[in-house]
């Protein structure tokens, strides 16, 4: 049986998506020296939170994506439904979807857009006794007006993809030696 050539880099699930998520987030917290890798690391976050649910959806059987998303697989409602019906369970997802196809596409190409969200990176300092100590780069989620740092999106997403992919059983068990 010949097999299609592989255009993954060896990723083969979502699990394996979901480590890059942990990888991405290291990278963004690391990033504070420069604003463009700030930006750089917390795009590559929301891209691989958003892409990790098409991934899910491609492992999933029949049943389990009807009970998911809502919809038969193939259909073209899959994401958005799987959004809206894991909304409680997932509610940094449509963020991340929202800020991954906003820079992917420069503005969003399908589904509801959230008004009072946009993202942006700054950088921040600190004083003491008058003086500025230190500065660092940062990249925030603004929500309602309100500036939030991003990692804190990207790593509460990385928590609820663990625990549905433990939840749904599709957590795939590494190898021992293999990084995490």
């Amino acid at each position: 049986m010949t097999t299609q050539p592989d255009k993954t880099f060896g990723l083969k699930s979502a699990t394996d998506l979901y480590l890059k998520l942990l990888f991405d987030i290291e990278r963004l917290g690391m990033a504070w020296g420069s604003t463009k890798a700030v930006q750089y690391a917390a795009f590559d976050c929301a891209v691989t939170s958003s892409h990790i649910l098409d991934w899910v959806l491609h492992e999933l059987d029949e049943a389990h994506h009807l009970r998911l998303t809502g919809v038969k697989k193939a259909d073209r409602k899959a994401i958005a439904g799987f959004i809206d019906m894991n909304r409680s369970r997932m509610p940094g997802l449509e963020y991340c979807r929202q800020i991954a196809n906003s820079v992917k596409h420069v503005v969003i190409t399908f589904g509801p857009v959230e008004k009072d969200m946009s993202t942006g990176a700054s950088v921040r300092f600190h004083r003491h006794g008058g003086k500025i100590t230190h500065a660092y780069a940062q990249a925030y989620i603004k929500l309602l007006y309100k500036k939030h740092p991003v990692i804190h999106v990207f790593e509460l997403m990385a928590q609820h993809w663990k625990s549905f992919l433990d939840d749904e059983g599709l957590w795939v068990e590494q190898p021992p030696g293999r990084d995490e």
